[in-house]
C-alpha cells in the first residue's frame, strides 16, 4: 500500500514514523539500491523510494516495488489529494540519497525543485543524507567540491565514497559507500541527535586534529603518534550539538565523520594555512592537533637518501606556533581553547603555557601514562581557564571527555556574555 496520511496526529501534525525516503538518481550504482532497501526493511524502517527519471536507464522499479512494498514515486502528477510532496517532506524520518548523481548533487545545493526528489528535498525539515557515486575526476572537480561543501554547512550528512573500481573501468575514488556503511552512517546519525541539547545551533567551531608531517625526503617525515581521536570526539560532539564544524586534520586512518567539513593537511604549515583562513569566520577554535614542533630545515631532498654506513645528521628548524598566532588576531565573541599534550604535569608550568599562547582554555594529558593519551580510546584531561579558577580534572573515553569539554566552553561563554 502506498504511503498515506492516517498517521497523522492531533491537529494535523504527523507523527515521528520510521518512514526514510529512498532517492535514487541516475548513477550505474542505482542497482546497489536494491540492496539497500532490504537492509533498511531488515531493521524495521518503512522506505518510500522517489526515483528521478533518469535513474529508469539504471535502476528496476518493479524489483524496488517488490522490496519496499510501496510503489516507486516518478513524480508529483497522480499522487491524488491524500499523498504529495510536501507530506512526505514532512512525514519522513530521513531522505538518503544513494546513489547521489553529480548532477543531483548541484541542483540540491543550487536548490533546485523541478522534478518530486529535489522537490522534497526543499521542503523537507528532515536531516538529508546522501551517498554520492560517480567518477573520481567528477568528484574531485572544484564545482562538485563546492557544491559538497555548501550542502555540508546547510547540515546535509555526505556519506564519503569508497576508492575502488568505477563504471569506467578505471579505479579511483567516486564508487557510492556500500549499502551497510549507508545503514551504519543513518543509524549513527540518528542515535546522536539529542533535540534537547542543540546549545551549539548558530555556531562555528573550527577544530584541528591529528598530527602533522615534515618530510625529510619522499619516503621519511618528522611526525609523533597523534591519532586524531580527540579532535574528531570534538567534532562529532560539537556537530551533534548544532554546531557549523570545520575540521582541519592531519593525515590520520579515521574515517571521515558525516556532517562535516573535512580539510585533510599534511604538515605544520599546511594546517596554519588552513586555520588561517576559516579562524575570521569562526565562533570557537579548539587547538587539538598535534602539531611537530619542528621541521627540515631547508628544502627537503627530492631523492630517497640511501644508507651509505655513515651517520646522517638533520638541521631542524622551529615551526611557527599556530595557536599563539591566531590568538593575537582574535575578535571580541571568538573563544580559542588549546591542548597540550605533555610527559609531566605541572600547574605552574601549565597556567605559564596558558597565558603564553593567548588561550581562553587548556586541556592538558600525560602522554607518559599508560592505556591513556595517543592511540588510546580513553584519555585523562586537567583543563584550566584564564580566569584562575581550579584545575578540573576528569578521565574517560575520548566521546565523554568531549561532551565534557564542549560543556565547558559554552559555560566559560555564558560566564563572559553575563559578566
Amino acid at each position: 500500500m502506498p504511503i498515506t496520511l492516517k498517521d497523522k496526529g492531533e491537529k494535523g501534525v504527523p507523527r515521528n514514523r520510521n518512514l526514510i525516503i529512498l532517492g535514487v538518481t541516475a548513477s550505474i550504482a542505482a542497482h546497489r539500491s536494491l540492496d539497500l532497501i532490504r537492509l533498511l526493511r531488515g531493521k524495521g524502517y518503512e522506505v518510500q523510494v522517489v526515483a528521478t527519471e533518469k535513474s529508469l536507464h539504471f535502476f528496476p522499479k518493479e524489483t524496488a516495488e517488490v522490496f519496499s512494498g510501496n510503489p516507486v514515486a516518478i513524480n508529483a502528477y497522480g499522487l491524488g489529494p491524500q499523498v504529495s510532496h510536501i507530506e512526505w517532506a514532512y512525514l519522513a524520518k530521513a531522505v538518503l540519497i544513494a546513489p547521489a548523481s553529480a548532477d543531483f548533487i548541484a541542483k540540491m545545493a543550487l536548490g533546485l525543485a523541478d522534478d518530486l526528489l529535489s522537490t522534497i528535498c526543499l521542503a523537507t525539515p528532515a536531516p538529508i543524507l546522501f551517498a554520492p557515486a560517480m567518477e573520481e575526476r567528477m568528484y574531485s572537480h572544484p564545482a562538485t567540491q563546492g557544491h559538497l561543501m555548501t550542502l555540508v554547512n546547510r547540515k546535509a550528512i555526505e556519506i564519503p565514497p569508497d576508492h575502488g573500481p568505477l563504471a569506467s573501468g578505471r579505479s579511483g575514488t567516486g564508487r557510492m559507500a556500500s549499502p551497510e556503511t549507508i545503514l551504519l552512517s543513518l543509524e549513527s546519525f540518528s542515535s546522536s541527535i539529542d533535540p534537547q541539547k542543540n546549545d551549539l545551533t548558530g555556531l562555528t567551531v573550527l577544530i584541528s586534529a591529528g598530527p602533522t608531517y615534515e618530510p625529510i625526503d619522499p619516503v621519511r617525515f618528522i611526525g609523533n603518534r597523534s591519532s586524531g581521536k580527540m579532535g574528531y570526539a570534538l567534532a562529532e560532539t560539537a556537530r551533534d550539538r548544532g554546531a557549523k564544524v570545520l575540521l582541519v586534520s592531519g593525515p590520520v586512518a579515521l574515517p571521515p565523520p558525516p556532517g562535516i567539513a573535512l580539510f585533510p593537511v599534511e604538515t605544520a604549515r599546511e594546517m596554519k594555512e588552513a586555520l588561517d583562513h576559516h579562524f575570521p569566520a569562526s565562533d570557537i577554535l579548539i587547538m587539538a592537533a598535534a602539531v611537530s614542533d619542528y621541521a627540515v630545515h631547508g628544502t627537503f631532498s627530492k631523492e630517497k637518501k640511501k644508507k651509505d654506513g655513515l651517520p646522517w645528521s638533520l638541521q631542524l628548524t622551529e615551526n611557527p606556533d599556530i595557536l599563539a598566532t591566531l590568538s593575537r588576531q582574535r575578535k571580541p565573541g571568538q573563544t580559542l581553547v588549546g591542548f597540550a599534550a605533555e610527559s609531566a604535569l605541572h600547574e605552574k608550568d601549565l597556567r605559564e603555557k596558558l597565558h603564553r599562547k593567548g588561550v581562553d582554555m587548556l586541556a592538558s594529558n600525560n602522554i607518559s601514562e599508560p592505556g591513556f593519551g595517543f592511540g588510546s580510546e580513553m584519555n585523562k584531561i586537567d583543563l584550566i581557564d584564564q580566569d584562575g579558577r581550579e584545575t578540573e580534572h576528569r578521565e574517560g573515553t575520548k566521546k565523554e571527555l568531549s561532551d565534557w569539554i564542549i560543556d565547558r566552553i559554552i559555560k566559560y561563554r555564558l560566564e563572559k556574555r553575563s559578566s
